[in-house]
């Protein structure tokens, strides 16, 4: 049996004890806390600029600096284009109607020039090629080319689950998707962040941990197009799917009371302890 005038310190265990701290994991970079500095310590920059794949729809329009080149760039675009002004052979920014969807082979077919590969260039280096091509025909050819059906898909355990567009971005990076998304909830497991990426035809996948910084130097830190990330559901959310949030909560009460009473016990005894 333990002594009386032991009680008090053996119900302030239990008390301590049914504490619950913060989870290091519902943390995101948490070793910076810890002590950790990044100073010095490069992003990998694989990946930071998107390229063209199978499958996207790239606009593009050339147009020319030179008024002497109005009449050349009509042949170079699908559709007719509207200058911004009667003396400017410059076009507006509308590139709606100015649609090659790149085929699997990796091509598109452009006007007059004939079939391009486009598969793996950026749109600055598709815009560099086509120019380049161009000059026989346009003094001062100008070209711009944005990516479009380039996306990442968000799923799990984030506030906006769904799919987002890259399209010309630069850059963009794991979290910028997550922050897309709204962020990973209370309930998302930040140390079981999965990442399916698809590399010439072949499936990998990876665990990510985003409670430390290491993500910072990781191939994984930029998205590719199509990557599908998937935030795991913590303990405490398998817990309420297993046996429902309700109960949860009960024993949470529960828990809280029996700490309150230990607590109580616990003084009680001290104080007659005290008057003996």
């Amino acid at each position: 049996m333990i002594k009386s005038k032991y009680l008090p310190f053996f119900f302030l265990m239990v008390l301590l004890f049914s504490c619950k701290s913060v989870p290091d994991d519902f943390i995101m970079f948490n070793d910076l806390n810890n002590g950790r500095s990044l100073n010095g310590n490069a992003i990998n920059q694989e990946n930071k600029e998107p390229v063209i794949i199978p499958g996207n729809d790239l606009q593009i329009i050339v147009s020319s600096s030179n008024v002497l080149d109005a009449q050349s760039i009509k042949q170079f675009n699908l559709l007719p284009l509207t200058p911004i002004s009667q003396t400017a052979t410059a076009v507006s920014k509308d590139m709606t109607f100015q649609m090659y969807t790149v085929n699997e082979a990796g091509e598109i077919e452009f006007p007059v020039l004939g079939i391009i590969k486009v598969q793996g260039l950026t749109h600055f280096e598709l815009e560099a090629r086509i120019q380049e091509k161009l000059k026989t025909s346009i003094a001062d050819p100008v070209v711009r080319v944005n990516i479009t059906q380039n996306r990442v898909r968000v799923l799990g355990e984030v506030k906006l689950p769904g799919i987002y567009d890259i399209e010309n971005r630069s850059r963009y990076s794991i979290l910028d998707a997550l922050a897309e998304a709204g962020g990973i909830t209370m309930e998302g497991d930040k140390k079981r962040v999965k990442l399916i990426r698809e590399e010439d035809g072949k499936l990998q996948s990876v665990v990510l941990n985003l409670t430390t910084s290491d993500i910072f130097m990781s191939p994984y830190y930029y998205m590719k197009p199509n990557d599908v990330i998937v935030v795991d559901p913590n303990s405490t959310r398998k817990k309420d799917a297993q046996y429902g949030s309700a109960d949860n909560y009960r024993l949470t009460v529960i828990s809280t009371l029996i700490g309150s009473v230990s607590v109580i016990v616990s003084m009680v005894l001290l104080v007659i302890n005290n008057a003996k």
